[in-house]
């Protein structure tokens, strides 16, 4: 016999608790180097959820292919930034936000020495110039998921991106994206702790 779904509106409404938005989310996250920096998180206007990939490994047998996980893959990690004009007038403490972030990239490789800032850079003994975001889902209070959060260990910037300025631009604010590599994640599991490897 085949089933008879329910077509009523609010049955499917309830069904998934008025769902979760885009647009409410907060990251969390500090710049590297010898001084390292909280990033505000109000000014990270756009991240996401990062993907999760495992390979395939696909093993032929009389004309088929059998497929075997693989090797986990993490792809870089980008997100938004709204640039700050740190020399206003504002009584609010300001950061050159953007040239922070450029320090802790310049960091690993300078521009005219083409040396990092010293060995430990490089072969991750430093741990000053590594570090953890989280990215967390909000629900329409404002609350945090605490099922709903991603951390990212021994992140490490590989690009901070262009900043496009033109006369013609109009009714908007300049911002700048940051991609950052890392090693791994850590998934919250609903207690406020984290699953997996400890940071």
């Amino acid at each position: 016999m085949a089933n008879n779904w329910n077509q009523d509106i609010q049955t499917f409404k309830r069904g998934f608790d008025g769902g979760t938005r885009p647009n409410r989310f907060v990251v969390a996250g500090e710049i590297g180097g010898n001084d390292r920096q909280q990033v505000s998180p109000l000014l990270v206007k756009g991240a996401s959820i990062p993907a999760q990939t495992l390979g395939i490994i696909q093993v032929p047998f009389r004309g088929r292919a059998a497929k075997i996980p693989g090797d986990r893959a993490y792809a870089e990690w980008t997100f938004t930034m709204i640039d700050t004009n740190n020399s206003g007038d504002s009584d609010a403490p300001q950061q050159n936000w953007r040239r922070l972030f450029e320090r802790w990239h310049e960091g690993f490789n300078k521009h005219l020495e083409n040396t990092a800032e010293h060995a430990g850079v490089l072969d991750g003994h430093d741990e000053n110039w590594y570090t953890n975001w989280t990215v967390t889902q909000l629900d329409m209070q404002g609350n945090e998921l605490s099922d709903r959060a991603v951390t990212l260990v021994g992140c490490w910037p590989t690009e901070v991106g262009a900043i496009d300025l033109s006369y013609d631009t109009a009714d908007t604010i300049t911002e700048y994206s940051v991609t950052l590599a890392y090693d791994y994640i850590t998934l919250s599991d609903g207690s406020g702790e984290s699953s997996g490897f400890s940071t």
